[in-house]
Parts: structure tokens; C-alpha cells; sequence
């Protein structure tokens, strides 16, 4: 049987109750991630460490649809960068300083973890890019 023939084998999905206990069992103080509930989303996700001279954040949403048995997953990468410098010009020293904040949603930073634990409880994982298709209709 050729490679693109083989199936995973079905595993019968689990309830939302259980398989948001386990994906809330891959927070750990190791894990560079904190996983939590939220009242926006099933889970919130955020990394804890902050990359040195930028201030970077890193987050995501899943939301757990009970009906279809899958999990929406959005990511967002916000980092603010802020440079300042001296200037010599013709007229005198000067000082100069600005901000950047760029933001962006990708797939593939942490949804490893998440995707293996949906996925072995039967469960279906999809990448979604509009973070209102990973909380809850306000």
C-alpha cells in the first residue's frame, strides 16, 4: 500500500470536558508556554519569556466545538521595538528616537502540543488566521 494510502486509525473523539483537562495538563512550569482557561476562549495561550532588547508577545486562542469535535487554533506574534540614537548633522547634535509595533498571525510557533493532544483524542485541529473564529461570538 503506497505511503498516501495509510490512515490514521480512528480514535473514538472524547468528551470537551476531558480533552480540555488534557490539554490543560500540558501546562508545566518547564513548558515555555502557560496554558489557562479564559472567558473570551476555551484556552488562552501565552508564552512566558520575553526575548531580550524587544518586547515580544506571543499568544493564541482555542476554542473547542463540542458538535464537530475540532479545535480552532489562532496564533499572534506582537513586538514593539523601540531605538533611540545621537545624530550629528549640520546643524548641531541631535537625538533622535522612535517605536516600531509589528504584529502577525502564523501558523506552526506552539501548535505542536496542542495539535497531538487534540488529534490523540480524536479530536480535529484547524489553523484559523481570524482570532474571532477562535473565541466566542460576542
Amino acid at each position: 500500500m503506497p505511503f498516501w494510502d495509510k490512515k490514521k486509525p480512528e480514535v473514538a473523539p472524547v468528551a470537551k470536558g476531558l480533552v480540555l483537562d488534557r490539554l490543560l495538563a500540558l501546562n508545566n512550569p518547564s513548558n515555555p508556554f502557560e496554558i489557562r482557561q479564559s472567558q473570551e476562549t476555551d484556552l488562552y495561550i501565552e508564552r512566558r519569556t520575553i526575548r531580550e532588547r524587544t518586547d515580544a508577545q506571543y499568544r493564541a486562542w482555542l476554542l473547542l466545538d463540542e458538535t464537530t469535535k475540532e479545535g480552532r487554533f489562532c496564533e499572534e506574534m506582537t513586538k514593539k521595538e523601540t531605538e533611540t540614537g545621537a545624530r550629528l548633522g549640520t546643524r548641531g547634535v541631535g537625538l533622535s528616537f522612535g517605536s516600531t509595533k509589528t504584529w502577525s498571525r502564523l501558523p506552526g510557533i506552539y501548535d505542536g502540543p496542542i495539535r497531538d493532544t487534540l488529534e490523540a483524542n480524536g479530536w480535529t485541529f484547524k489553523q484559523v488566521l481570524r482570532k474571532s473564529s477562535a473565541t466566542y461570538p460576542r
